[in-house]
């Protein structure tokens, strides 16, 4: 991994961990009627394989403040990490936005079950439904965002900033 791709990994397990344990955001961040908000930030996957990293990441230091810690720091990172591969596979567009819905979905839905007194199908429901509301609203609106403008952010395989052009590519090749 480059530096480069570090630093950006960095940047979004700084984020998602920080919109997850915000005050206010933190109350409904656990449990079987979750709504993250930082889960729209999964969008970043679909353009940028150092997000797989960096929110995987994140969601495990923000699951250390989870009731079931013990699991959901290395279950959470790893269902996160599964989501974000499959949207960084899919690339940008609309059927990513569902594959976290689906993982963390039955993934979380079967932790609450094997740690909690909550019905599998019912955190399954409430977990998937929380990952639905925040991908088809921030979500898809980064995702529309981002389609539209990632050359300006520098993400890769929508170039470098404009800023950026002739900088340190065009000092390699001299």
């Amino acid at each position: 991994m480059s530096a480069r791709s570090l630093a950006r990994a960095a940047v979004y397990a700084a984020a998602y961990t920080a919109l997850t344990l915000a005050p206010g955001l933190n109350a409904v961040a656990y449990g079987p009627v979750q709504f993250r908000v930082s889960e729209a930030l999964t969008v970043f996957a679909c353009f940028d394989p150092a997000a797989i990293v960096g929110l995987s990441v994140g969601t495990a230091i923000a699951n250390v403040a989870s009731p079931i810690a013990v699991l959901d720091v290395p279950f959470g990172a790893a269902l996160t990490g599964v989501a974000t591969f499959v949207m960084w596979r899919l690339g940008p567009h609309w059927p990513a936005l569902l594959a976290p819905i689906v993982v963390n979905g039955i993934g979380v839905g079967f932790e609450l079950w094997l740690l909690t007194s909550v019905s599998f199908w019912y955190a399954v429901a409430f977990v998937g439904l929380g990952e639905a509301v925040v991908l088809f609203t921030g979500g898809a609106a980064l995702l529309a965002a981002l389609r539209r403008h990632s050359g300006r952010h520098g993400l890769p395989g929508g170039g470098p900033p404009t800023a950026f052009r002739g900088g340190d590519d065009a000092r390699r090749s001299e």
